[in-house]
């Protein structure tokens, strides 16, 4: 798949209830960022038709387990693990309220033909290098996404951080840049592939 000089990329940082702020990012073809916070899913919704993303890459759980056996993880969630990256079963009960959260927004925004992937951008900022001695300040981590191209404002959130990262594998979703995790049948992650060390950005049209 190849993006074109016009499409924008969306991340969206979920939280367990619309009663919490979550963190959108809609990365242009310059680089260029732009953050929300919705609460609403229909503000995230109404994002997503006002900037019409090319992809919209959520952190946050997709689809729920199929089978009991895993004990609250997929597939996709296992074989993440397996790279040492930490990620959390379904069986706890916020992560089950926000795969709930997540199951609904993405079938939404998939039935007003958005593409929608899951991925988590923790595993993601592992995978590309950002983390610092100290894990995961933002500070550091936005100092790795100026490096590959993201034009991150000064002193940015946590979750402002996130929102780009997911916005970012969005974009490399699309270029065909990503490890895929998982079955179809249960439920896909995405992950920035391991050679993704390039800066990512070769268009001017901005905002």
């Amino acid at each position: 798949m190849e993006d074109s000089p016009d499409e924008f990329f969306m991340g969206v940082d979920l939280t367990t209830s619309p009663r919490r702020v979550s963190l959108t990012c809609i990365l242009s073809p310059s680089g260029e960022t732009v953050f929300h916070e919705p609460l609403l899913d229909d503000e995230i919704v109404g994002l997503a038709e006002r900037y019409a993303p090319a992809c919209i890459a959520v952190d946050a759980p997709l689809t729920l387990p199929t089978s009991l056996q895993g004990r609250g993880y997929r597939l996709c969630d296992r074989e993440v693990r397996r790279m040492g990256i930490r990620i959390f079963p379904l069986s706890l009960g916020s992560m089950r309220m926000l795969a709930l959260r997540g199951v609904g927004l993405a079938a939404r925004l998939r039935g007003l033909g958005f593409e929608v992937i899951e991925t988590f951008p923790s595993g993601a900022q592992r995978v590309l290098g950002l983390w610092g001695r100290g894990g995961r300040k933002a500070s550091v981590l936005a100092r790795g996404l100026r490096r590959l191209g993201l034009k991150i404002p000064r002193g940015p959130s946590l979750d402002m951080i996130d929102a780009a990262t997911c916005a970012y594998v969005a974009l490399l979703y699309r270029r065909g840049l990503c490890m895929v995790f998982g079955d179809p049948s249960e439920g896909l992650l995405y992950l920035p592939a391991k050679s993704t060390r390039v800066r990512s950005f070769k268009y001017g049209r901005s905002f």
